[in-house]
């Protein structure tokens, strides 16, 4: 359970095809500091399972899908503890969930996509050295090309980008400045605790990447928030590639006082009745 992008085009030309999910969306990592735990080192995908991403809503629109999540502390810990990696504990009564709330705007005639990613502690726990990565692992004109991008990354406009020689162009871009970027094989990409900074490198040669942005926020104490929005899209070259993301940001910036009317909202914060027997329930092989 999580967020991800499972195709993608433009003009007809597919930009992501057969993509793994944990591959096409955001991972974070944090230290997380309670009186009890002490500091446990976390990472998540994109996709996490069940009960460790428990949705509390979702709601699909014309243009603007919506989607609530909790992931719950204590559930990743007890996964922790059941692979050997955490001494057992007897959990105290603290609030457990972390909140990510995404809002996802695909409006017709305009060449890009804009997903808002507010994140809100409401648990009763420190996250120190709070990350984000964007992740996607484009296969540019799908099958025919997939295993012989190039990729580049413009510092000034902060866009990472794949492309081939057809002269199609993916990429994307935060409207918080990125901290490190990263192109590589995608079988090579990983992200633990004896790598949490991207490389800031790009892979030389025409292969099979991915490409990753990576911010570094401050440390989100209870009831504080980290927001940003990306934007991604396509282009026939790379200036109409970075002319249709620069304008994706400009219209993102427009629409966060939106966004945070929204994720502020009772409705928004509501638990549907439809999804507690499901979030009580431990998923299998999710995300493989």
């Amino acid at each position: 359970m999580g967020f991800s992008l499972k195709e993608l085009t433009y003009q007809g030309k597919y930009l992501l095809y057969l993509t793994e999910q944990e591959y096409a969306g955001p991972w974070f990592s944090f230290k997380m500091h309670g009186k009890k735990v002490g500091t446990v080192p976390v990472i998540l995908k994109n996709i996490e399972p069940t009960p460790i991403y428990k949705l509390v809503n979702s709601r699909k629109g014309t243009h603007i899908d919506r989607i609530t999540l909790d992931f719950d502390i204590q559930e990743y810990l007890k996964k922790l503890i059941d692979q050997g990696d955490l001494e057992p504990l007897n959990f105290k009564k603290e609030n457990p969930y972390i909140r990510l709330y995404v809002d996802i705007f695909s409006k017709p005639m305009v060449p890009y996509i804009n997903t808002f990613f507010t994140f809100k502690n409401i648990s009763d726990y420190d996250l120190i050295d709070f990350n984000i990565y964007f992740v996607f692992d484009f296969d540019i004109n799908g099958l025919q090309g997939f295993d012989n991008d190039l990729s580049g990354y413009d510092k000034e406009h902060d866009i990472i980008y794949q492309y081939d020689k057809t002269g199609l162009y993916a990429g994307f871009s935060p409207i918080s400045r990125s901290t490190n970027y990263e192109t590589v094989l995608t079988n090579d990409f990983h992200i633990d605790q004896d790598k949490l900074d991207l490389s800031s490198t790009l892979h030389d040669k025409p292969a099979e990447i991915l490409s990753a942005l990576q911010i570094e926020f401050k440390t989100l104490e209870p009831q504080q928030t980290f927001q940003t929005a990306l934007t991604i899209s396509g282009g026939v070259g790379k200036e109409e590639l970075f002319d249709n993301i620069n304008h994706g940001k400009k219209s993102a910036y427009k629409f966060l006082s939106q966004v945070n009317r929204n994720v502020k909202s009772k409705l928004r914060n509501q638990q549907e009745e439809a999804f507690i027997k499901i979030n009580e329930q431990r998923s299998k092989n999710c995300g493989k």
